[in-house]
């Protein structure tokens, strides 16, 4: 498996879109799906060959480099992309993602330390102490002024994951930009006719100004699959000043929005520490270091994207416990146990604009980004535990997996420098 770091910095506006306009307001994500990217470096490729469009070229057939990344399986997965204010240099160096659902700070001086804040807590192990009765003295007051805690939620950027000091919240705040509509037959305002275009504005920094914005996040493909996407990318994208490839992306083009530079960069992982050392690191433990359940081993998936799911009869799976996993993963461990009760679920619709179709994507019901999903499984099973951890985050897990859909972090340090009983942050 070959990991990429993907960095995107906005040149411009950007308005990623969420599918059909809510009236004459179209809005934006705040942040960039894997189908998103996916879709503009394809069109990027199949364009100038004459096999994008509704009248593609019909004698013309896709290079074999751009059908081993795209339709070769399994296809190149195309992660997604979050939100950090700075520019692409210094993003390349940061891990940006959604901040977990278990995640709670204060109500008075929220935020992590590093930006002034009473730190966050991470409810997880905390749960699963309670659960294996020794509970917390009081996990719902800041432990550092007593006023009530409250649920976390938005983006986070850190340097070194298990540094506390290093992370930082993403925040952004859309513009609204109001444009009026044309008459096609003359070409001219059409009078009573305006509609809102919801954006992302990056700026070129300083004092008092709007900071810079790039987007990061990680791809995974075989070796074979990265060469050929870098063969595609020189062949296809003009290079951009200073570095990296110019592209479009995103809805309203031809209003001049969607212009950004694309960085990829190889790596040899994710920035994480070693499974092995996280998995042994997240085990509920007494004050004294001892595990509260020595026979069993605990262990937490965190999504960075959206799951979905399917049932044997091809509905979405109401729970991801192990009879959901099973179609998407090799081998699960033997007695393996989903926790409904320690984890943390929300779920939303989720659709998008498909501009090779130039229809709007089914709507479909996924677990969302940032839900929390723990398991347990007999001691004994170490050796299946890791090998089934190994898999889903090299793979993915459940639909979209080109897309970006389904990727998890097993056990991420987030949970256990955030964790109460080590103080918050």
């Amino acid at each position: 498996m070959r990991w990429v770091k993907a960095v995107v910095e906005a040149q411009g506006p950007l308005l990623l879109g969420d599918g059909l306009p809510a009236g004459n307001v179209q809005s934006t994500r705040l942040l960039i799906a894997g189908s998103a990217l996916r879709g503009a470096l394809a069109q990027a490729v199949l364009l100038p060959l004459g096999l994008w469009g509704p009248n593609p070229a019909p004698a013309a057939s896709p290079p074999e480099a751009f059908r081993r990344v795209f339709l070769e399986d399994p296809p190149a997965r195309f992660g997604f992309l979050y939100p950090v204010r700075e520019p692409g240099a210094i993003a390349e160096e940061r891990d940006a993602f959604p901040i977990p659902l278990t995640a709670w700070t204060c109500k008075a001086h929220g935020g992590f330390p590093g930006e002034g804040g009473h730190g966050v807590i991470d409810r997880l192990r905390s749960r699963l102490r309670r659960m294996l009765n020794r509970p917390d003295a009081d996990e719902r007051r800041c432990p550092r002024c007593g006023e009530r805690l409250e649920r976390m939620r938005g983006f986070g950027v850190r340097q070194a994951p298990e540094d506390p000091r290093s992370y930082r919240r993403s925040t952004l705040h859309p513009r609204a930009f109001v444009r009026v509509g044309l008459n096609r037959g003359t070409e001219t305002a059409e009078e009573g006719i305006l509609y809102t275009l919801e954006a992302l504005v990056p700026g070129p920094g300083g004092d008092g100004a709007e900071p810079p914005l790039s987007f990061t996040g990680y791809w995974g493909m075989e070796e074979d699959q990265w060469k050929a996407l870098r063969e595609l990318m020189e062949q296809h994208l003009p290079k951009a000043p200073g570095g990296g490839y110019r592209l479009r992306i995103g809805s309203a083009r031809a209003r001049g929005m969607g212009a950004v530079t694309l960085r990829c960069a190889e790596r040899p992982d994710r920035g994480l520490p070693p499974l092995e050392k996280r998995l042994e690191a997240f085990q509920p433990r007494a004050p004294s270091g001892s595990r509260l359940d020595p026979d069993h081993l605990y262990f937490a998936l965190t999504l960075r994207a959206p799951l979905l799911l399917y049932d044997p009869q091809g509905r979405p799976a109401a729970w991801p416990d192990p009879a959901a996993l099973e179609p998407y993963v090799s081998n699960l461990p033997k007695n393996l146990t989903f926790l409904a009760e320690a984890s943390e679920i929300e779920r939303e619709s989720w659709t998008g604009w498909s501009a090779a179709w130039g229809l709007p994507k089914p709507m479909a019901p996924v677990i969302s980004a940032g839900s929390v999903l723990v398991f347990r499984a007999p001691a004994a099973e170490q050796a299946a535990v890791l090998a089934f951890l190994r898999e889903v985050e090299e793979n993915g897990l459940g639909e979209g997996r080109a897309e970006g859909w389904g990727e998890v972090v097993a056990c991420d340090p987030f949970h256990i420098w955030m964790d109460l009983a080590g103080g918050a942050g």
